[in-house]
Protein backbone atom coordinates (compact mmCIF):
# COMPACT_ATOMS: atom_id res chain seq x y z
CA UNK A 1 0.00 0.00 0.00
CA UNK A 2 1.18 3.58 -1.09
CA UNK A 3 2.30 6.14 1.73
CA UNK A 4 -0.08 8.87 1.97
CA UNK A 5 1.33 12.51 1.23
CA UNK A 6 -0.18 15.49 3.92
CA UNK A 7 -0.22 19.21 1.84
CA UNK A 8 1.06 21.74 4.73
CA UNK A 9 0.14 20.21 7.91
CA UNK A 10 0.62 22.76 10.42
CA UNK A 11 3.59 22.03 13.52
CA UNK A 12 1.23 21.44 15.99
CA UNK A 13 -0.59 18.97 14.33
CA UNK A 14 2.52 17.22 12.51
CA UNK A 15 4.69 17.28 15.83
CA UNK A 16 1.40 15.48 17.65
CA UNK A 17 1.55 12.97 14.95
CA UNK A 18 5.66 12.22 15.03
CA UNK A 19 5.16 11.98 18.96
CA UNK A 20 2.48 9.43 18.15
CA UNK A 21 5.01 7.31 16.61
CA UNK A 22 6.00 4.02 18.10
CA UNK A 23 9.33 5.12 19.45
CA UNK A 24 7.97 8.14 20.73
CA UNK A 25 9.34 10.28 17.88
CA UNK A 26 12.44 12.33 17.61
CA UNK A 27 13.24 16.09 17.01
CA UNK A 28 15.03 15.46 13.56
CA UNK A 29 11.21 14.47 12.88
CA UNK A 30 9.60 17.42 13.82
CA UNK A 31 8.03 19.79 11.38
CA UNK A 32 10.52 23.01 12.91
CA UNK A 33 13.12 20.37 11.64
CA UNK A 34 11.81 20.34 8.04
CA UNK A 35 11.82 24.29 7.98
CA UNK A 36 15.62 23.94 8.83
CA UNK A 37 16.51 21.67 5.90
CA UNK A 38 15.09 23.87 3.84
CA UNK A 39 18.03 26.55 4.14
CA UNK A 40 20.03 23.40 2.84
CA UNK A 41 18.05 23.20 0.15
CA UNK A 42 16.02 20.47 1.32
CA UNK A 43 12.49 20.04 0.68
CA UNK A 44 10.30 18.53 3.95
CA UNK A 45 7.15 16.25 2.83
CA UNK A 46 4.79 14.91 5.30
CA UNK A 47 3.63 11.37 4.78
CA UNK A 48 2.26 8.63 6.77
CA UNK A 49 2.36 5.11 6.41
CA UNK A 50 -0.63 2.78 5.47
CA UNK A 51 -2.36 0.27 7.88
CA UNK A 52 -0.60 -0.60 11.58
CA UNK A 53 2.85 -0.51 12.80
CA UNK A 54 4.00 -2.60 15.83
CA UNK A 55 2.08 -4.10 18.80
CA UNK A 56 1.25 -4.51 21.91
CA UNK A 57 4.13 -5.13 24.48
CA UNK A 58 3.99 -8.96 24.14
CA UNK A 59 4.19 -8.22 20.55
CA UNK A 60 1.26 -10.33 19.98
CA UNK A 61 -0.14 -10.80 16.37
CA UNK A 62 -2.91 -8.46 16.53
CA UNK A 63 -1.99 -6.38 19.43
CA UNK A 64 -3.16 -2.49 18.74
CA UNK A 65 -0.74 -0.53 17.09
CA UNK A 66 0.24 2.58 15.74
CA UNK A 67 -2.82 4.09 13.30
CA UNK A 68 0.38 4.24 10.78
CA UNK A 69 3.43 6.07 10.85
CA UNK A 70 4.75 9.67 10.36
CA UNK A 71 7.47 11.04 8.53
CA UNK A 72 9.21 13.76 7.61
CA UNK A 73 10.97 13.38 4.41
CA UNK A 74 13.18 15.34 3.06
CA UNK A 75 13.95 15.72 -0.60
CA UNK A 76 16.80 17.41 -2.88
CA UNK A 77 17.67 17.44 -5.96
CA UNK A 78 21.22 15.98 -6.73
CA UNK A 79 21.87 17.30 -10.76
CA UNK A 80 23.03 14.78 -13.02
CA UNK A 81 21.60 11.94 -10.62
CA UNK A 82 18.18 12.75 -9.92
CA UNK A 83 16.39 12.78 -6.15
CA UNK A 84 17.92 11.94 -3.36
CA UNK A 85 15.32 10.93 0.36
CA UNK A 86 16.44 11.42 3.32
CA UNK A 87 14.76 10.74 7.08
CA UNK A 88 16.68 12.02 9.49
CA UNK A 89 16.42 9.64 12.60
CA UNK A 90 13.55 8.31 11.44
CA UNK A 91 11.12 6.18 10.76
CA UNK A 92 10.10 6.21 14.20
CA UNK A 93 9.87 2.41 14.71
CA UNK A 94 11.95 0.75 17.36
CA UNK A 95 12.47 -2.48 16.03
CA UNK A 96 12.81 -3.86 12.62
CA UNK A 97 9.66 -5.86 11.97
CA UNK A 98 7.89 -2.64 12.66
CA UNK A 99 10.56 -1.03 10.11
CA UNK A 100 9.79 -3.88 7.18
CA UNK A 101 6.53 -2.28 5.56
CA UNK A 102 7.50 0.87 5.98
CA UNK A 103 10.48 -0.11 4.02
CA UNK A 104 8.51 -1.76 1.38
CA UNK A 105 6.40 1.46 1.13
CA UNK A 106 8.71 4.19 1.09
CA UNK A 107 10.39 1.56 -2.27
CA UNK A 108 7.10 1.59 -3.46
CA UNK A 109 7.14 5.68 -3.35
CA UNK A 110 10.49 6.01 -3.84
CA UNK A 111 9.93 4.11 -7.15
CA UNK A 112 7.00 5.98 -8.60
CA UNK A 113 9.03 9.32 -8.40
CA UNK A 114 12.47 8.45 -9.64
CA UNK A 115 14.23 8.88 -6.57
CA UNK A 116 17.91 7.57 -6.96
CA UNK A 117 17.86 6.24 -2.74
CA UNK A 118 15.97 6.79 0.13
CA UNK A 119 18.65 7.18 3.38
CA UNK A 120 17.10 6.48 6.75
CA UNK A 121 18.58 6.39 10.20
CA UNK A 122 16.07 4.49 12.96
CA UNK A 123 16.57 4.16 16.08
CA UNK A 124 16.65 0.56 16.26
CA UNK A 125 19.39 -0.88 18.70
CA UNK A 126 21.82 -2.66 17.18
CA UNK A 127 22.83 -6.50 17.19
CA UNK A 128 23.79 -8.88 14.87
CA UNK A 129 20.14 -10.02 14.52
CA UNK A 130 18.78 -6.51 13.86
CA UNK A 131 21.97 -5.68 10.86
CA UNK A 132 21.28 -9.07 9.53
CA UNK A 133 17.45 -8.37 9.53
CA UNK A 134 18.06 -5.11 8.08
CA UNK A 135 20.48 -6.69 4.90
CA UNK A 136 17.67 -9.33 4.06
CA UNK A 137 15.58 -6.37 3.29
CA UNK A 138 17.96 -5.53 0.79
CA UNK A 139 19.50 -2.09 2.12
CA UNK A 140 22.76 -0.60 2.17
CA UNK A 141 24.69 0.11 5.46
CA UNK A 142 26.10 3.73 4.81
CA UNK A 143 28.12 6.34 7.09
CA UNK A 144 25.21 7.87 9.49
CA UNK A 145 24.98 11.93 8.65
CA UNK A 146 23.19 13.02 11.83
CA UNK A 147 26.48 12.37 14.77
CA UNK A 148 25.30 10.30 17.34
CA UNK A 149 24.63 6.68 16.22
CA UNK A 150 26.01 5.57 20.05
CA UNK A 151 24.30 7.68 23.15
CA UNK A 152 23.71 8.04 26.74
CA UNK A 153 19.68 7.97 27.39
CA UNK A 154 18.92 9.20 30.88
CA UNK A 155 15.25 8.08 32.50
CA UNK A 156 13.83 11.36 33.55
CA UNK A 157 12.35 10.67 37.09
CA UNK A 158 8.29 11.69 37.48
CA UNK A 159 9.06 15.40 39.28
CA UNK A 160 12.15 17.86 39.80
CA UNK A 161 12.68 17.09 43.09
CA UNK A 162 13.65 13.89 42.21
CA UNK A 163 16.10 14.44 39.47
CA UNK A 164 18.95 15.08 41.34
CA UNK A 165 18.88 12.56 43.73
CA UNK A 166 18.92 10.41 40.43
CA UNK A 167 22.05 11.92 39.65
CA UNK A 168 25.40 9.66 40.33
CA UNK A 169 27.22 10.97 43.06
CA UNK A 170 30.10 12.45 41.30
CA UNK A 171 27.61 14.34 38.99
CA UNK A 172 25.15 15.67 41.83
CA UNK A 173 28.43 16.43 43.11
CA UNK A 174 29.06 18.86 40.37
CA UNK A 175 25.99 20.47 40.03
CA UNK A 176 26.30 21.41 43.40
CA UNK A 177 30.16 23.01 43.36
CA UNK A 178 28.30 24.59 40.21
CA UNK A 179 26.00 26.27 42.37
CA UNK A 180 28.53 26.49 45.30
CA UNK A 181 30.77 28.48 43.24
CA UNK A 182 28.14 30.91 41.85
CA UNK A 183 27.81 29.64 38.61
CA UNK A 184 24.05 31.31 37.59
CA UNK A 185 21.80 28.84 35.02
CA UNK A 186 19.11 30.44 33.12
CA UNK A 187 16.43 29.25 30.10
CA UNK A 188 18.05 32.20 27.82
CA UNK A 189 14.83 34.40 25.99
CA UNK A 190 14.61 33.77 22.16
CA UNK A 191 16.51 37.05 21.40
CA UNK A 192 19.05 38.55 18.94
CA UNK A 193 21.74 38.77 21.61
CA UNK A 194 21.15 35.31 23.19
CA UNK A 195 21.88 33.49 19.72
CA UNK A 196 24.95 36.02 19.08
CA UNK A 197 26.43 35.22 22.22
CA UNK A 198 25.86 31.04 21.66
CA UNK A 199 27.13 31.71 17.69
CA UNK A 200 30.37 33.28 19.43
CA UNK A 201 31.42 30.33 21.74
CA UNK A 202 30.36 28.32 19.04
CA UNK A 203 32.31 28.87 16.40
CA UNK A 204 35.50 29.53 18.62
CA UNK A 205 34.85 24.97 19.41
CA UNK A 206 34.38 24.27 15.68
CA UNK A 207 37.72 26.77 14.90
CA UNK A 208 39.45 24.57 17.57
CA UNK A 209 38.29 21.31 16.96
CA UNK A 210 39.39 22.03 13.21
CA UNK A 211 34.98 20.74 12.26
CA UNK A 212 34.03 21.92 8.96
CA UNK A 213 30.53 22.89 9.47
CA UNK A 214 27.69 25.32 7.95
CA UNK A 215 28.25 29.24 8.84
CA UNK A 216 26.72 31.37 10.96
CA UNK A 217 23.27 32.43 9.37
CA UNK A 218 22.59 28.60 9.16
CA UNK A 219 23.11 27.40 12.63
CA UNK A 220 21.76 30.93 14.46
CA UNK A 221 18.20 30.51 11.92
CA UNK A 222 17.95 26.68 12.50
CA UNK A 223 17.82 27.65 16.28
CA UNK A 224 16.00 30.53 16.25
CA UNK A 225 13.31 28.30 14.35
CA UNK A 226 13.51 25.87 16.65
CA UNK A 227 12.59 27.65 19.52
CA UNK A 228 10.01 29.16 17.90
CA UNK A 229 8.40 26.09 16.79
CA UNK A 230 7.77 25.11 20.42
CA UNK A 231 10.06 22.73 20.13
CA UNK A 232 13.60 23.56 22.12
CA UNK A 233 15.03 25.67 24.91
CA UNK A 234 18.63 27.09 25.06
CA UNK A 235 20.15 27.06 28.79
CA UNK A 236 22.89 29.30 29.42
CA UNK A 237 25.18 28.81 32.25
CA UNK A 238 26.95 32.40 33.37
CA UNK A 239 29.64 33.34 35.44
CA UNK A 240 29.77 37.28 36.73
CA UNK A 241 27.36 37.51 34.14
CA UNK A 242 29.57 36.47 31.15
CA UNK A 243 27.91 33.23 29.35
CA UNK A 244 30.59 30.48 29.54
CA UNK A 245 28.42 27.96 28.54
CA UNK A 246 25.11 27.00 26.50
CA UNK A 247 22.94 24.22 25.57
CA UNK A 248 20.02 23.86 22.99
CA UNK A 249 17.79 21.48 24.38
CA UNK A 250 14.84 19.86 22.60
CA UNK A 251 11.51 17.88 23.25
CA UNK A 252 8.65 16.37 21.29
CA UNK A 253 6.59 13.89 23.14
CA UNK A 254 7.62 12.70 26.00
CA UNK A 255 11.35 12.80 24.24
CA UNK A 256 13.73 14.90 25.33
CA UNK A 257 17.43 15.85 23.77
CA UNK A 258 20.60 17.42 24.22
CA UNK A 259 21.02 18.95 20.71
CA UNK A 260 23.84 20.93 20.37
CA UNK A 261 25.91 23.25 23.10
CA UNK A 262 29.40 24.70 23.60
CA UNK A 263 31.08 26.28 26.36
CA UNK A 264 34.52 28.61 26.51
CA UNK A 265 38.14 26.56 26.16
CA UNK A 266 39.93 29.27 27.51
CA UNK A 267 37.68 29.48 30.88
CA UNK A 268 36.55 25.87 31.86
CA UNK A 269 34.01 26.06 34.90
CA UNK A 270 34.17 22.53 37.20
CA UNK A 271 30.62 22.10 37.43
CA UNK A 272 28.84 24.22 34.54
CA UNK A 273 28.67 21.70 31.80
CA UNK A 274 26.45 19.30 34.66
CA UNK A 275 24.91 22.40 35.83
CA UNK A 276 23.12 23.04 32.66
CA UNK A 277 22.06 19.33 31.75
CA UNK A 278 20.19 19.40 35.28
CA UNK A 279 17.98 22.58 34.36
CA UNK A 280 17.74 21.20 30.55
CA UNK A 281 16.41 18.22 31.91
CA UNK A 282 14.22 20.06 34.55
CA UNK A 283 12.66 21.80 31.46
CA UNK A 284 12.06 18.61 30.06
CA UNK A 285 10.23 17.30 32.85
CA UNK A 286 8.19 20.32 33.08
CA UNK A 287 7.10 19.74 29.27
CA UNK A 288 6.49 16.08 30.14
CA UNK A 289 9.36 14.54 28.54
CA UNK A 290 10.08 10.80 30.19
CA UNK A 291 13.19 10.60 28.65
CA UNK A 292 16.36 12.33 28.04
CA UNK A 293 19.11 11.84 25.37
CA UNK A 294 22.57 12.92 25.85
CA UNK A 295 23.00 12.76 21.73
CA UNK A 296 26.47 11.18 21.10
CA UNK A 297 29.22 9.10 22.35
CA UNK A 298 31.66 6.31 21.41
CA UNK A 299 30.54 3.03 19.89
CA UNK A 300 29.91 0.73 23.18
CA UNK A 301 32.97 -1.12 21.98
CA UNK A 302 35.11 2.35 21.87
CA UNK A 303 34.83 3.85 25.22
CA UNK A 304 38.10 3.14 25.98
CA UNK A 305 39.73 4.45 22.60
CA UNK A 306 41.40 8.13 23.39
CA UNK A 307 41.82 8.43 20.07
CA UNK A 308 37.64 8.63 19.18
CA UNK A 309 36.80 12.44 18.61
CA UNK A 310 34.01 11.61 21.26
CA UNK A 311 36.08 10.50 23.71
CA UNK A 312 35.63 13.16 26.26
CA UNK A 313 31.92 13.51 25.29
CA UNK A 314 31.85 9.96 26.34
CA UNK A 315 33.32 10.29 29.98
CA UNK A 316 31.08 13.39 30.22
CA UNK A 317 27.88 11.97 29.16
CA UNK A 318 28.46 8.63 30.74
CA UNK A 319 28.62 10.77 34.19
CA UNK A 320 24.60 10.30 34.27
CA UNK A 321 24.02 6.55 33.11
CA UNK A 322 26.94 4.18 32.39
CA UNK A 323 24.60 2.32 29.62
CA UNK A 324 25.70 2.91 26.14
CA UNK A 325 22.75 2.73 23.40
CA UNK A 326 23.84 1.88 19.82
CA UNK A 327 21.57 2.16 17.35
CA UNK A 328 21.74 0.90 13.24
CA UNK A 329 22.80 3.85 11.92
CA UNK A 330 22.40 5.07 8.60
CA UNK A 331 21.11 2.65 5.74
CA UNK A 332 20.17 3.05 2.06
CA UNK A 333 17.11 2.08 -0.13
CA UNK A 334 18.43 1.90 -3.72
CA UNK A 335 15.83 2.58 -6.50
CA UNK A 336 19.00 2.96 -8.84
CA UNK A 337 21.96 0.74 -7.97
CA UNK A 338 24.39 1.50 -11.15
CA UNK A 339 23.82 5.47 -10.47
CA UNK A 340 23.77 5.02 -6.93
CA UNK A 341 27.56 2.99 -7.30
CA UNK A 342 28.71 5.99 -9.07
CA UNK A 343 27.16 8.38 -6.57
CA UNK A 344 29.13 7.07 -3.63
CA UNK A 345 32.18 7.07 -5.57
CA UNK A 346 32.61 10.49 -6.89
CA UNK A 347 28.91 11.97 -7.14
CA UNK A 348 28.15 13.19 -3.46
CA UNK A 349 31.42 15.23 -3.68
CA UNK A 350 31.19 16.31 -6.82
CA UNK A 351 27.74 17.16 -6.67
CA UNK A 352 28.54 18.82 -3.06
CA UNK A 353 31.02 21.02 -4.75
CA UNK A 354 28.56 22.43 -7.24
CA UNK A 355 25.98 23.41 -4.77
CA UNK A 356 28.52 24.82 -2.07
CA UNK A 357 27.53 28.06 -0.59
CA UNK A 358 30.08 28.50 2.19
CA UNK A 359 33.05 26.43 3.80
CA UNK A 360 31.47 23.73 5.50
CA UNK A 361 28.42 22.99 2.99
CA UNK A 362 27.73 19.88 2.79
CA UNK A 363 25.11 17.88 0.75
CA UNK A 364 23.02 16.01 3.74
Amino acid sequence: MPLTFLSSPSAAEWDARIAATPNGGNVYQSHALGQVKRMARWTPRYAVSAGRVGGGADGAEGAEGAEGVAMTIHSKRAPGFGTVWYLPKGPCVDDVEALRPLVDQLREAAREEGVLFVRIEPEIRETPEALAALETMGLVRTDPVQPHSSTVIFALPGSEEELLAAYPSKTRNMVRRALRDGVVVERAPDSEETYEQMWTIWQAVVRDQGLGVRGRDYFVESWRTMVRGGVAQPVVARVDGEMVAWALVTVIGEVAAYKEGASLRERPVPGASQLLQYEGMRWAIERGARTYDLVGTPHSTRLDDKDDLRHGLGIFKRGFSKEVTDWVGAWDIVLRPRRYAVWRRIGQRVVTRVQRREPGDAFF
